[in-house]
């Protein structure tokens, strides 16, 4: 008879299902034994009892099954709840890797357009930076080249000349509107607006003909005549004052308020203003047009130090008539050290500027001379 050892777990389920009925064919060996001992009773010879197989059976099924209720696949079945949420779980992580893909698509296309329009920023820029250089590169060329120099400087002289001109024009004009209809009124005759030009145009003859000497190089008046016409050019703008406010003073005429006063007063200003820069503007243009000065065909050219020397020269002369700079006794010019310090260049560049200013200040004193010389005959 074979015993099967309940304990033994290297066989499957069937194998010890197999084994149990060969144990159930041995017990019914056994039960038959007896039935043979006592079959000659009739009752002793009985059916067997199949107790302990059906035992024996159910203890085997229950091993089988307990066996197979702790294999992994019975602990990882899902229920009908846990498939739900896993679903929905799935859903949204699907989801959300939906929305960091448009998130990151997103981000990538805004940080393209951010570098295209970067790029879009500096090319302009340089763009812009080579039309200043080009510009620069220009003007350089046209403040050493001594024709395109001498020119610009001729367009500021006259475009000086005739704004002042026209400011003195329009003063004019102004007053002898004001004048016509202080003397005879808005009706009267139109000879009336010859009053106020009579006082204002002899001004502006003085004034064109000081700019026409100064740009010679030549002082207007003169020294022996100069007191007649200061005292002449006072006389005219004080006629023309009077001739302007006369209508608006308390003794006079009528008084309208300072406003009134001060808009007829304005005209005979402008008039004086025109009179007293228009030779100051021309006679220092003309100076610096005769300093550079140059042969325009190419026979002769100023080198780029020659050009340093005279535009620091000249910005030392501006500063010693704005009273920046001042100025020795016995020279006339400031020191060689006040000259270095206010341009801020070494000093043999003071140096060779002084030595510039002194021919300069040669040269005007020559030129001084030679016209007291041509008027002493006259005299």
């Amino acid at each position: 008879m074979t015993i099967t050892n309940p304990s033994r777990n290297e066989t499957g389920a069937l194998e010890r299902w197999i084994a149990a009925g060969d144990t159930a064919d041995e017990f019914s060996g056994v039960v038959d034994g007896p039935a043979a001992r006592f079959g000659q009773d009739g009752e002793e010879a009985a059916a067997p009892d199949d107790r302990l197989v059906r035992m024996a059976a159910e203890l085997e099924t229950a091993r089988g099954e307990a066996e197979l209720q702790r294999d992994p696949a019975w602990l990882a079945r899902q229920s009908p709840g846990e498939m739900r949420r896993e679903r929905r779980l799935a859903r949204q992580i699907r989801g959300g890797r939906r929305r960091q893909i448009y998130t990151t698509v997103r981000s990538e296309q805004a940080r393209q357009l951010a570098q295209v329009r970067a790029e879009n920023r500096i090319a302009a820029r340089d763009v812009n930076d080579q039309i200043w250089h080009r510009r620069a590169l220009s003007r350089r060329q046209r403040m050493l080249d001594p024709t395109s120099r001498l020119a610009s400087l001729q367009r500021v002289t006259s475009a000086a000349s005739a704004g002042l001109i026209a400011v003195a024009v329009a003063g004019v004009v102004w007053t002898s509107a004001g004048v016509k209809n202080a003397l005879v009124g808005p009706d009267g005759s139109a000879l009336a607006y010859l009053a106020e030009p009579i006082f204002s145009v002899p001004l502006i003859v003085l004034m064109a003909v000081t700019a026409v000497a100064a740009r010679f190089g030549r002082k207007f008046p003169s020294k022996e005549h100069r007191t007649k016409v200061y005292a002449v050019e006072a006389g005219l703008l004080l006629a023309s004052i009077a001739l302007n406010t006369f209508p608006v003073l308390p003794g006079t005429g009528t008084w309208q308020g300072a406003t009134v006063l001060l808009a007829h007063l304005a005209p005979p200003v402008l008039i004086l203003i025109a009179v007293v820069l228009q030779p100051l503007v021309t006679g220092f243009l003309a100076e610096i047009l005769v300093e550079v000065g140059e042969d325009v065909t190419g026979n002769s050219r100023l080198d780029e130090e020659t050009v340093s020397l005279v535009r620091l020269a000249t910005r030392v002369r501006i500063a010693v008539a704005y009273g920046r700079l001042e100025v020795q006794p016995a020279t006339g010019l400031p020191s060689i050290t006040a000259i270095g310090k206010y341009l801020v260049r070494e000093k043999a560049v003071a140096q060779q500027v002084h030595a510039l200013l002194q021919e300069w200040g040669e040269g005007e004193r020559a030129v001084s001379a030679a016209s007291t010389v041509e008027q002493e005959p006259a005299r």
